[in-house]
């Protein structure tokens, strides 16, 4: 069911975000038909100075929402990470961070974890990002990776890791300051 985005919806969203400590389900489409009202609100911006006022409170709410669903995204991230069990009421946006942060997680604790609890020493270990979509493959490790989508971030064995880069597939990721 797609709901007619207001400002009265949205101020009712962000309440609701903030008085309940889960993800509340929002409406279909959530995010793209806050796109199209917001430009719809801006288009009449010349006419009122009221409806300017409105747009800040508009964008104030939405940075609420926002910040508030990509904090409770992390943190049950972190919980199904650990423990295999699913985030419930993400949008599909949320859906594919939500994973990504999953993924990374998992790749964390079974990395750096794992070899400390092991006693196994660490290894400074390279991040790479894919500049290109690649298929699933088999790593010098025997272990299957992938598929890949541009601008996924990941581990892998330094031999493979070696052959992409020459071949333009990936670059390592540096992190911007």
């Amino acid at each position: 069911m797609e709901e007619t985005i207001t400002f009265e919806l949205i101020r009712r969203i962000q309440r609701e975000e903030q008085r309940v400590p889960k993800l509340t389900k929002l409406p279909e489409n959530f995010y793209s038909s806050l796109s199209s009202y917001l430009e719809q609100k801006r288009s009449l911006i010349k006419e009122d100075r009221k409806t300017a006022l409105e747009i800040k409170n508009i964008e104030r709410l939405i940075e609420d929402i926002f910040n508030r669903r990509e904090r409770k995204i992390l943190n049950s991230a972190i919980i199904a990470a650990r423990t295999n069990i699913p985030s419930e009421n993400l949008t599909d946006e949320e859906k594919e961070f939500f994973d990504k942060i999953v993924a990374w997680i998992k790749d964390r604790r079974n990395g750096g974890l794992k070899k400390m609890l092991s006693g196994e020493k660490e290894e400074l270990v390279t991040m790479i990002v894919f500049k290109e979509d690649a298929p699933e493959f088999v790593g010098i490790d025997e272990k299957t990776y992938g598929p890949f989508k541009k601008g996924d971030i990941t581990r892998l064995p330094e031999e493979n890791m070696k052959v992409l880069i020459e071949r333009g597939i990936v670059e390592e990721f540096k992190e911007s300051k």
